[in-house]
């Protein structure tokens, strides 16, 4: 009866030591597919920047618009939403199509399908 529960206990021990190999080995990888999602992201956001960068200056010289020009539409767009918060987040709308209330995360009202925002600048 001791000789079984030792090897129960042991066969417990190395399933659970198992587990947490497995286990450890999915963090690891998870980890990695996340730096390089965020580096990728980096990348990316990088590029953006330089782009936006390069289309201020060819509007700024071939219009002779100034920065404090850039900086008046920015707090604009900024305040479009009522905070200055350095964001352009719509409130929820109420949908008219059906009168419901529509959270600014979706594009179209979930329960009449109704488009609510088809601006090419919002974010999913």
């Amino acid at each position: 009866m001791l000789e079984t529960f030792v090897m129960l206990s042991a066969a417990i021990n190395e399933a659970e030591q198992k587990a947490q190999a497995i286990a450890s080995s999915e963090t690891s990888r998870r980890n990695s597919r996340a730096n390089r999602d965020m580096k990728i992201i980096n990348a990316n956001l990088a590029k953006i920047l330089m782009i936006n960068e390069a289309l201020w200056e060819i509007i700024r010289d071939k219009h002779g618009l100034t920065e404090t020009d850039l900086h008046e539409k920015l707090y604009e767009i900024d305040m479009r939403d009522g905070v200055l918060d350095g964001k352009n987040q719509r409130k929820a709308s109420e949908c008219s199509g059906c009168g419901r209330m529509v959270s600014a995360r979706h594009p179209a009202c979930l329960y009449c399908g109704n488009i609510i925002d088809n601006s090419v600048f919002t974010l999913t």
